[in-house]
């Protein structure tokens, strides 16, 4: 069996699992925040009757502190659900996903309502993203009813050329691959991904979700069977745009050299780690901001918030007129906070970037690395 499947297997109490299998789970941790899986509360049937209550982690990190009165109510029912059944309860404290990798550990299962589940691969765990109904019925079962996914294997070789990230890297490969890991399993093998920094492979599991893949497990040499098998290299990395709405297209940065672009956000669970504040702020040191250009930093976390502030990051960022935000979300997914307006631009380290999630439905949102939002807010335009 692939290392998947051994998980899988472990979980539902059976010796072997194999593609199409029905199975019950029973999850290590099941992760509800204030983006989307709070509305599996709402499903709930007998809210007295919560099974497995210790799996539980309530997170508030999408709006906070509250940008509207709705991101309000909805925090409020989270404060009360906690309170009522004694919940694990975070908030103010970063991005769930960074805050759940310090308790998640090799071969568990996790689920939730989130688009990045795949990070947790980095931990040798499965994360699973689940539909809102889905979840209100773990809640009052406590089990997972799951139908096994096929497992694809992604080989990654070679090493990142001077001036490209594991982030260009994977908004090519998203690109590239369009829908062929959706509904699989995808398990990452590689010489190359021991050369990676630790970032740089959450950033990798946590984009690779985003290619509609089941989940994501990084277990760097492969075991057991594939359904199918794929090969990158990272060699091949060049500087690398997502245009606004389609995952699917990208252009390099020289390609779209000179392009206008109104504000920047460098953050995010892809964006927001310490190297990553690291990097633009020595791109940034000693120049100040492109009049009227807007620059929103943000950290995964409170812990790296912490760190850059006694590294003096922040007051780098602030010489050169950016704005700096509580760890959270941000502008990766949101209405509340470094938002644009109608033919408006931004260039942002989030994940999605389709019509309306960072901004207006006449705003346009590009995809990017940290170095090309950061000398994007130097001259205002792409490439220069």
């Amino acid at each position: 069996m692939t290392l998947s499947y051994k998980i899988l297997a472990k979980a539902a109490g059976v010796d072997k699992v194999f593609a199409k299998d029905k199975i019950k789970l029973r999850v290590n941790h099941c992760v509800i925040n204030d983006g989307v899986s709070h509305k599996a509360v709402d499903l709930l049937i007998d809210e007295n009757n919560l099974n497995n209550k210790d799996i539980i982690t309530v997170i508030l990190d999408h709006d906070i502190p509250a940008g509207s009165f709705d991101s309000a109510f909805i925090q409020k029912k989270l404060i009360d659900f906690s309170k009522k059944h004694d919940l694990n309860f975070i908030q103010s404290a970063g991005i769930g996903y960074e805050i759940m990798l310090n308790s998640v550990k090799n071969g568990e299962v996790v689920v939730g309502c989130g688009g990045h589940n795949g990070i947790y691969g980095v931990n040798n765990a499965l994360g699973i993203k689940l539909s809102v109904e889905e979840t209100a019925v773990l809640l009052m079962d406590g089990y997972l009813s799951y139908s096994v996914p096929e497992c694809v294997n992604v080989e990654i070789a070679g090493r990142l050329p001077d001036g490209t990230s594991a982030r260009d890297f994977m908004l090519q490969l998203i690109s590239e691959a369009g829908d062929a890991f959706c509904g699989y399993i995808v398990e990452i093998t590689g010489d190359a991904i021991k050369s990676l920094k630790e970032d740089d492979k959450k950033v990798v599991c946590s984009l690779m979700s985003r290619t509609g893949a089941a989940s994501v497990l990084m277990t760097y040499e492969a075991e057991g069977k594939y359904a199918k098998a794929f090969k990158y290299n990272l060699n091949d990395t060049k500087q690398a745009v997502t245009m606004p709405g389609d995952l699917n297209t990208y252009k390099t940065v020289e390609e779209l050299k000179g392009t206008k672009i109104s504000a920047g956000f460098i953050g995010a669970c892809t964006g927001g780690h310490i190297d990553d504040l690291r990097l633009a702020a020595e791109i940034l040191k000693g120049k100040r901001i492109k009049l009227g250009f807007r620059l929103l930093i943000g950290c995964v976390s409170n812990e790296v918030f912490l760190q850059a502030m006694d590294e003096g990051l922040i007051d780098i960022f602030f010489d050169f007129g950016a704005q700096f935000t509580n760890p959270g979300c941000a502008s990766c997914k949101t209405t509340s906070i470094g938002v644009v307006g109608d033919g408006e631009s931004l260039i942002s380290t989030g994940s999605y970037n389709y019509a309306g999630c960072a901004g207006t439905m006449n705003s346009k949102i590009y995809l990017a690395s940290v170095e090309t939002v950061a000398k994007t807010a130097i001259s205002g335009v792409i490439g220069e």
